[in-house]
């Protein structure tokens, strides 16, 4: 902030004028008034909605009487009336009150069209027309002293009060009705402190995650900026889609007494409107808000949908844009996904009301449709916020951008007949009912355009926290690897923390859509992983992306799964991995400690991680993934000395699996002349991990470059022994693998076979054997890992670079 020093000048005139002269300073000498943001290209004819906004970030009330504001310093300046500005308290002062109330909401504090009489005009000058080109924003005080100034895009940044390059616009968002305005601190949600550069706003290209931003009319920023964290005893539900989703959510709007209200981008479902009908017929108010323009425009099938709602009094309500009108909606889209029901209920969900994210056939023969979560919680803090959210959004009084069907969308063509056909049979239900938790959670409410890219708490605070021994799962429909040109320039912050909380050493994996992506564009799930498994492996890091369709027709999931500190966290929502959907959209996503809730989600996204591209396009010899331990991968003809060799089991089921007195050997019969080892008592596989089992820990880190969990030569104190079982084998024996044949056999406590797999001369009654590898250093590894016929040939591939403790 530069202010003009008068001390000299006073020090040299007479005393009395002296005196007045630094009254005079006192008030005038103030930087705790700063121009906070500027609207300089209006949504409106004319830009009749340019508008400055002041903010007092002191703590004392400064009089502002005589201020000014103009883009440049001369005597064609806009002047303040009497006014005083208090402590963190902002002000408007509009070209146009009734042409900033219309896009706003609300109406200025002072403006120099006389439009209101309830709205105090200036007390001299006119409008100074800021350029849409670029220009200068500056605050004069009563004196004419410059105590604040900005420069946008093509302006003089030579001007007293500025210093360096001008503020730019955030491309790929609309310049028209773009608010610049300043960053704010995370921790306060005030203005962060002044150094009169670009680096005080925004729209600054230097910070991927404060700067960069956007701001438009209608907005409610400052309200939403901070998440909204609660700790509350309340019931969680979680509901899986396709599985169980459409009779958890159809279970919850029949309970509905006194109100519905749904905000969600589209509406397709025809199960989900005879559910509001019928709530409808039971007295219950039904208010819909939804997305006018949605990506492919509004479905034939969502207009009938309304048209039958509001023939049974329901209400369906979009956010439009009309230019022709002066009306433009507030959010590039509506795309949250939520449900209020009766103030005792919210539904916040990753799914539109789709029937192929909630299929409603007979699911006893299988189903198909989009993999994604709804949670459903009572607890009274959320339910407070989201409605909040939903009164902001809804708000008729005081946004001209929601308007009804008729208005929006129309009616369905003559004669339309809708789709009734829902699901399938390709995809096998494994969550037939949802899992309903009780007790203390501690949740956080996140939301787009307001805060979801903050990096002290929201999403990106929570994977920042992420680092060895702790874990982060994404299963998103989407995750864009740049928002720009290049990865270097224009980072996803997203992308980016979860390759940072691998390179912090937490396990991190990313399972994105396949069945929506075109892997040729550059901004595809393909090229996404591309990217992230390239990083992997440069760096070594447990970090892996692959694709897939768990489900059949395709992930829509929006959610991240941490484990951190021992402690599970879940969240889930409609923010996808764009700009966009940071940045410009309205979204809402719930993030909540639950451990249980962690444990069923990761059970879940394991089994889909194992599907990955495996999913049949026929059924015939489908085989579901194994519900037990599997052996995974046997190295048993390492380059020179045995001692490197190593068998590693999986899991691909979807909860831990607890090893104790498991027994590991190649022993067929208790007589034979071979071995078998026990795990010691604690052993535990948690779900779609790998366990390794080493001949020599030391000769095992010299080639692999860690160690492995167990050993059965006792070369290293740091690694735990397994067990030598005397009634199994010679107890003379070692376990070590023949490199002309052998078998692998994994039993449980009651010496039952789990699995089992034979190679070369070995032989186990009812399975094939695998031949011998082609060259030593070859591994035989199940692929896909997940896969048991008990024929070793089908079931495992010749490797030529072993993995041990990664899954292929």
């Amino acid at each position: 902030m530069f202010k003009r020093s008068l001390w000299l000048l006073a020090a040299l005139i007479l005393p009395a004028f002296l005196f007045a002269s630094l009254i005079n300073q006192t008030r005038a000498t103030s930087t705790a008034v700063l121009i906070d943001a500027v609207l300089y290209d209006g949504l409106e004819s004319n830009d009749l909605d340019e508008a400055v906004r002041l903010i007092n970030v002191g703590n004392t009330a400064v009089d502002i009487s005589g201020w000014a504001i103009n883009d440049a310093v001369d005597s064609s300046k806009l002047v303040l009336p009497t006014a005083t500005i208090n402590p963190q308290q902002t002000i408007w002062l509009a070209k146009d009150g009734a042409a900033f109330q219309r896009q706003f909401g609300f109406w200025p504090d002072f403006e120099v069209n006389d439009t209101s009489a309830s709205v105090p005009n200036f007390a001299g000058g006119s409008w100074p027309g800021y350029a849409n080109t670029g220009d200068e924003v500056i605050l004069l005080d009563d004196t004419d002293d410059v105590i604040d100034a900005l420069v946008y895009k093509s302006g003089d940044t030579t001007i007293t009060g500025w210093s360096g390059a001008a503020v730019p616009r955030t491309p790929d968002f609309g310049e028209e009705g773009q608010i610049l305005y300043r960053k704010r601190s995370q921790q306060t949600g005030l203005p962060v402190p002044d150094t009169d550069t670009a680096v005080d706003w925004a729209q600054e290209r230097g910070d991927v995650v404060n700067g960069r931003k956007v701001l438009y009319p209608g907005w409610d920023l400052d309200e939403f900026f901070q998440t909204t964290k609660i700790t509350q005893t309340a019931t969680l539900t979680v509901a899986i889609a396709p599985d169980n989703a459409y009779d958890t959510l159809i279970a919850a709007l029949n309970t509905a007494q006194t109100s519905i209200q749904i905000e969600v981008q589209t509406f397709e479902n025809l199960g989900v409107m005879d559910a509001l009908i019928a709530a409808r017929q039971r007295g219950v108010n039904v208010t819909l808000l939804m997305e006018a323009a949605p990506s492919g425009g509004v479905d034939d099938q969502e207009k009938y949908i309304c048209q039958q709602l509001e023939t049974a009094g329901a209400a369906c309500w979009f956010m439009i844009n009309d230019p022709g009108q002066d009306i433009y909606d507030r959010y590039r889209y509506i795309h949250a996904k939520f449900i209020l029901i009766d103030n005792k209920q919210v539904i916040i969900s990753s799914e539109n009301l789709s029937p192929n994210s909630l299929p409603y056939d007979d699911k006893s023969d299988g189903t198909t449709g989009r993999r994604g979560v709804l949670l459903i919680t009572d607890a009274p803090g959320v339910i407070n916020h989201v409605q909040t959210v939903f009164n902001r959004d809804f708000d008729l009084a005081n946004h001209q951008d929601i308007t009804n069907t008729a208005h929006a969308i129309g009616a369905p063509p003559a004669g339309f007949v809708p789709i009734t056909e829902t699901g399938g049979i390709s995809y096998t239900v494994r969550y037939p009912n949802p899992s309903v938790f009780t007790g203390q959670f501690a949740f956080e409410i996140v939301q787009s355009p307001e805060n979801s890219l903050r990096d002290s708490d929201s999403l990106l605070g929570l994977v920042n926290r992420a680092g060895a021994g702790d874990s982060v799962w994404v299963e998103q429909q989407y995750e864009r690897t740049y928002w720009g040109d290049n990865p270097t320039d224009d980072p996803n912050p997203r992308l980016e923390a979860y390759i940072a909380a691998a390179r912090r050493g937490a396990d991190v994996r990313l399972l994105l859509d396949s069945f929506f992506d075109d892997p040729d564009k550059t901004d595809s799930n393909a090229a996404t992983c591309a990217y992230v498994n390239q990083i992997a492996q440069d760096e070594n890091l447990t970090l892996a992306c692959t694709t897939a369709n768990p489900a059949g027709l395709g992930i829509h999931n929006k959610m991240v799964l941490a484990q951190i500190g021992g402690k599970g966290y879940v969240h889930v929502g409609s923010i996808n991995g764009s700009e966009q959907s940071s940045k410009g959209n309205r979204e809402l996503a719930l993030q909540v400690q639950s451990d249980d809730a962690y444990a069923l989600l990761s059970g879940m996204f394991v089994t889909d991680w194992v599907y990955k591209n495996y999913l049949p396009l026929i059924l015939n010899d489908y085989v579901p993934p194994a519900r037990y331990i599997l052996i995974s991968e046997v190295l048993y003809d390492p380059f020179g000395l045995d001692d490197a060799e190593f068998i590693e089991l999986t899991n691909p089921t979807g909860q831990p699996v607890d090893l104790s007195n498991y027994a590991l050997g190649d022993a067929v019969n208790r007589a034979d002349f071979e071995d078998t080892r026990r795990f010691p008592a604690g052993t535990s596989l948690a779900p779609g991990g790998a366990l390794v089992v080493a001949t020599a820990a030391t000769a095992f880190k010299a080639e692999y470059g860690v160690n492995p969990d167990f050993e059965i030569l006792s070369t290293d104190d740091t690694v735990p022994d397994m067990i030598d079982d005397p009634a199994w084998g010679d107890p003379n024996a070692m376990l070590q693998l023949a490199n002309g044949g052998d078998e692998v056999i994994l039993r449980n406590p009651a010496d039952q076979i789990v699995d089992a797999i034979a190679y070369g001369s070995g032989q186990i009654a009812g399975q094939t054997s695998c031949a011998l590898v082609t060259a030593s250093n070859h591994s035989l590894e199940r692929y896909p890992s997940w896969r048991d016929t008990d024929d070793c040939a089908a079931d495992f591939r010749d490797w030529p670079f072993p993995n041990p403790g990664t899954l292929p």
